[in-house]
């Protein structure tokens, strides 16, 4: 049942149906549970997995408020600790009782849970917006934060995630009617609240003056709903960190994975990257990730906090990222092969004090038309790619490496951690093609500017670049390497066969006129247009020249014909006309008489 489904009053069948429904045990209700409603969207992701787990443990009480997905909850009840779970829909509360049997769900809102329970730790990685409920009094977001906060017995922890309204998601939303499809419908959120945190600096001040320490605030990418990248204190805002070039990589990937498909105002990771230059990130993040501690009898020390953290959505997947190098927090389960690759289950990538993303690099190279950086950035890599070679061929994740995985410092060329490698060896050939193609592909549906501009396709510019390394291309290797990319794309999104299809076939037509290929931006769209547009009208102010140029010398022959036919009627021009008949004769009489004479002598 969808968020709609709140609008709709409630039918004496719904009663019946819930009255009807087997009991389970270890559901309670406590109040304002909602009957017909289902709460879409529960907020999910390895990261959040991993922060929990950290607090979790035996003979520790858990509290999770709000829709979370089934295996965050599933690890907090494997860690031994005795998880609540609080559900404000009925009907979502009686399915987790019955997948989650040792856990307590709570079937109702937050205002209703008894204040007199306390727990050691405290997860509301949804916020706050959805521990409300239609079927009782209202609480104020402030209000829900310091009922939160008292949740917390001393010595606790609460892991909270807040909702920033100035957050890019929100900036680049283009979802008409979306008050009317979510809980605005029924209790609209006040944007002009004063006592709601609009800020990582008043969220900490509120949580402070309910009695918590904050220790940690983390700003989350790309949504809050599905948190893959944690960026900490020590990097936040820090333009100096030598982790800036790898956090701009990690957040560009992480907005291609979350809003691939999805009809934006504009791509968010144009204004990412500025807020970035500008040291702005926290401003505009999605949402903030505090951990925060009750003091108590024990003098426990300040929860440390990690630089960068990046994980998979589906919480399979999560590590962290320091100056020192890379360390895995939450491996794969199992191998997860798809359509060809396998994912990569270990990442690693070195540290480095100084260096910059290869692609980076050369969007500026391209915007300033420096070319002979330019061809040296590119032989670079294409030499760096031919020492990963064997035979001609590349295997790991080295194989389905982007200029956007490849990381530059004084010591070298490195690889940054990639999601998937090809379970079977790759050309060289292909990789190089697909590597530079990709590339060519962003600068022209992005509308970067690059020393090309009349490049009619992707192709072509491909062409071009690998001209700059002593390199050729064929139509094979191109339709090889876009099929090696629409492989990590349908292992990434899972997609039919019938969307791989229509995928290489809008891959293939990339023409300076084409429009984003993963984000549909409006403001994308809107300059697709114009280029095609500015294009078309070169294209008839072309045709109008020709036709001129064609006109003018039709004009021009005219003349001239006229010209002609005027002194061929005259005396002199007959005159002019026997003169030329005659010789026109004379010489043919006399190559005639000149080949019999030879004749003659050669048969004497």
């Amino acid at each position: 049942m969808s968020d709609t489904a709140a609008l709709v009053p409630t039918q004496g069948t719904d009663f019946a149906a819930a009255l009807a429904a087997p009991q389970v045990s270890n559901l309670r209700r406590v109040g304002g549970e909602m009957f017909a409603w289902t709460d879409q969207g529960p907020v999910r992701g390895a990261l959040l997995r991993h922060l929990a787990g950290q607090f979790a443990g035996p003979g520790r009480r858990v509290l999770v408020a709000g829709p979370h997905a089934d295996d965050l909850v599933a690890a907090l009840t494997d860690s031994g600790a005795t998880v609540s779970w609080l559900i404000r829909s009925l009907g979502d509360a009686e399915n987790a009782a019955r997948e989650h049997p040792k856990v307590t769900v709570l079937a109702g809102t937050l205002v209703k849970l008894d204040p007199e329970e306390k727990f050691n730790l405290v997860v509301a990685a949804d916020g706050v917006e959805r521990l409300n409920s239609s079927e009782g009094d209202q609480m104020s977001a402030g209000e829900l934060l310091d009922r939160l906060a008292e949740a917390v017995r001393p010595d606790g922890v609460l892991l909270l995630a807040h909702d920033n309204h100035l957050g890019v998601h929100h900036t680049v939303q283009l979802q008409p009617g979306a008050r009317e499809a979510d809980d605005a419908a029924w209790y609209p959120l006040d944007e002009h609240d004063p006592h709601r945190p609009a800020s990582s600096e008043q969220l900490a001040d509120r949580l402070t003056a309910a009695g918590l320490i904050v220790d940690v605030t983390y700003a989350a990418f790309p949504e809050p709903a599905a948190p893959t990248v944690l960026v900490g204190p020590a990097l936040l805002g820090n333009v100096s960190s030598p982790l800036r070039p790898r956090l701009g990589t990690a957040l560009a990937q992480a907005f291609a994975l979350g809003f691939r498909g999805r009809a934006v105002l504009s791509d968010p990771r144009r204004l990412v990257k500025r807020a970035l230059r500008a040291g702005a990130e926290g401003t505009i993040a999605p949402s903030w990730l505090v951990i925060a501690r009750r003091p108590g009898a024990s003098a426990a020390p300040a929860i440390p906090g990690s630089e960068l953290l990046v994980g998979d959505v589906r919480g399979t997947f999560a590590y962290e990222v320091s100056t020192a190098g890379t360390e895995v927090l939450a491996a794969l389960g199992e191998p997860i092969e798809r359509d060809g690759l396998r994912r990569v289950a270990e990442p690693n990538a070195p540290g480095a004090d100084s260096g910059y993303v290869l692609e980076e690099r050369l969007l500026h190279l391209c915007a300033t038309a420096d070319l002979v950086e330019l061809r040296s950035e590119l032989a670079q890599f294409a030499s760096w790619l031919a020492e990963q070679a064997t035979d001609g061929t590349l295997s790991g994740p080295v194989a389905l490496a982007g200029l956007a995985d490849v990381f530059v410092t004084p010591e070298g060329v490195t690889l940054l951690p990639t999601r998937w490698e090809p379970i079977e060896p790759v050309s060289l050939d292909t990789a190089l093609v697909r590597a530079l193609w990709e590339f060519a592909v962003q600068l022209i549906t992005s509308g970067q500017p690059h020393p090309w501009p009349i490049s009619s396709s992707a192709v072509d510019l491909t062409a071009t670049m690998l001209g700059m390394v002593g390199r050729g291309i064929s139509d094979t290797e191109v339709r090889a390497a876009v099929d090696l990319h629409v492989l990590r794309e349908a292992a990434d999104f899972e997609l039919s066969l019938a969307a791989q299809q229509a995928l290489r076939l809008q891959l293939l037509a990339v023409t300076p006129g084409t429009a984003p290929v993963d984000i549909e931006g409006f403001r994308e769209l809107s300059e697709a247009l114009w280029r095609q547009r500015y294009q078309a009208s070169h294209l008839l102010a072309l045709m109008e020249w020709t036709e001129q140029i064609i006109q003018s010398r039709d004009n021009a022959l005219s003349k001239m014909d006229r010209e002609i036919q005027f002194y061929r009627s005259g005396p002199a021009g007959k005159t002019i006309l026997a003169a030329r008949e005659a010789y026109r004769m004379v010489g043919r009489d006399g190559r005639k008489l000149l080949r019999k004479r030879r004749e003659r002598k050669a048969g004497s």
